[in-house]
């Protein structure tokens, strides 16, 4: 058990069975259970390639893992008119990995040492918030929570690995007025240490964030957000303190054809220690156009896309053109799903093709053409970079992904992905190999109420 658990928990657990006679109309015990099995194929999660040499040369972990996965998610939840309140624990395991919490130190041997592990958090807290309604409109939230919208892209939890990708320490303020909403927030993100208990240790980021919805169609609508990040460690030297804000707009069912858009532009700084600062000038954008075909079996539907993200074309200066996602996924659906690319130095020309066989069967074929936005910049997933670079080529990858829906408590996912290594990686001998990746999960919500 984490350091400080054992004072912290049983008060927030009394505490909250202490008003929930005065406040409930609702007790529910409730959480999640989800197992996956992976196999890796000429990759892994820090180096590109059969030989596993990541980016500094320095062999990392293995290219053919074969994993099982782990996530737990339990705790409660109470409910009355005017009051919610949550408390949940979460447990992250992996088998079979050639890795550890060890090599996902960052800034190692400083004092901004800490740690983002990506599959394994031991017993943290997921979530542990009060919700105060005011009226039928407005409401604070204040505590540990995921925020998240839309796409996911902007805010989002990054759930689809195992440890949570953003979780937040928050106070925010939201005004509703079905269907439109405006959010406004101040908090802070929690580090990934399966040693250390999140809520006794610093975090990684603070940030402000305001996020609004306008709802003009019955599936369409424009988004408007703003956030500020600011980096509470000093990774490699140095010091993100960025502003993010930008627009989204989408109509999901237009005369049976979809559109969704979206337009950020990052400004600010990055401070360094007794030199001068890197100043940002970056932008990223996403176009993505459909069409339904409901007349016929299956009703596929069609979506062609260009997902881009800025990169620097002279990384010596003293100004960043790169773009750097704010606090939104970067794993999953977004980007492939071989989880090989961030938002960031990078084009992605895309198709998809959406199937539904059966109500409860659920059929998606990408293909993902990835290129650098600039041959100067690195790979930003992997930070593998070129002097002197004459190829943008990544590759190319198509996902298969079928999900069967059995309930709305069970899911069973598979997913295979496979990469076709572009000339950036075969001509400058990153590798020569071509790299897959194999996913079958099984998740199971549950929800009990307890009177």
């Amino acid at each position: 058990m984490k350091k400080n658990i054992s004072t912290i928990l049983p008060t927030w657990i009394i505490a909250t069975f202490l008003i929930q006679p005065v406040l409930a109309d609702q007790l529910s015990f409730e959480g999640e259970i989800r197992e996956r099995f992976e196999i890796w194929e000429g990759l892994n999660k820090k180096a590109y390639g059969n030989q596993s040499l990541n980016s500094k040369g320095k062999k990392t972990g293995n290219s053919n893992d074969h994993l099982w996965l782990q996530r737990l998610i339990f705790g409660l939840t109470y409910q009355s008119k005017r009051l919610t309140a949550k408390i949940h624990l979460y447990d992250a395991s992996v088998w079979g990995w050639s890795f550890d919490q060890n090599d996902f130190i960052k800034n190692n041997g400083t004092t901004d040492e800490y740690v983002m592990d990506p599959y394994e958090e031991h017993f943290d807290l997921f979530d542990g918030y009060l919700e105060t309604r005011f009226n039928n409109h407005l409401s604070l939230r204040t505590g540990r929570q995921k925020i998240w919208y839309g796409d996911k892209r902007i805010f989002g939890p990054g759930s689809w690995g195992n440890s949570i990708g953003w979780l937040w320490d928050a106070a925010r303020l939201s005004y509703k007025k079905e269907p439109h909403f405006f959010d406004i927030w101040y908090g802070q993100t929690k580090t990934k240490d399966p040693e250390s208990f999140s809520l006794t240790s610093k975090h990684a980021y603070q940030g402000v964030g305001i996020y609004s919805h306008y709802q003009f169609a019955p599936k369409g609508a424009i988004e408007p957000f703003f956030t500020w990040k600011n980096a509470l460690f000093y990774n490699s030297g140095k010091q993100e303190d960025s502003y993010f804000w930008g627009i989204r707009l989408y109509d999901q069912d237009f005369h049976q054809f979809s559109y969704d858009v979206s337009g950020v532009k990052e400004t600010g700084a990055f401070h360094r220690r007794q030199r001068p600062d890197l100043d940002i000038d970056a932008y990223a954008y996403v176009i993505k156009l459909g069409y339904t075909f409901n007349a016929l079996p299956s009703q596929p539907k069609v979506v062609i896309g260009r997902v881009y993200a800025s990169g620097d074309n002279n990384p010596d200066n003293d100004e960043i053109t790169s773009f750097a996602r704010p606090f939104g996924s970067t794993d999953g659906s977004h980007y492939g799903r071989l989880d090989a690319m961030f938002w960031g130095n990078m084009i992605d020309n895309q198709i998809n093709l959406y199937l539904k066989p059966h109500p409860k069967w659920h059929l998606k074929i990408a293909y993902h053409r990835f290129y650098l936005a600039e041959k100067e910049d690195q790979w930003s997933y992997y930070k593998y970079k070129v002097p002197n670079n004459q190829y943008d080529h990544i590759g190319d990858e198509i996902d298969w992904v079928l999900k069967y829906n059995y309930s709305k408590s069970l899911q069973i996912q598979c997913i295979y992905a496979h990469l076709n290594a572009g000339r950036f990686i075969t001509e400058n001998q990153i590798a020569q190999n071509d790299a897959s990746r194999f996913m079958l999960q099984v998740q199971y919500k549950f929800n009990y109420p307890l009177q």
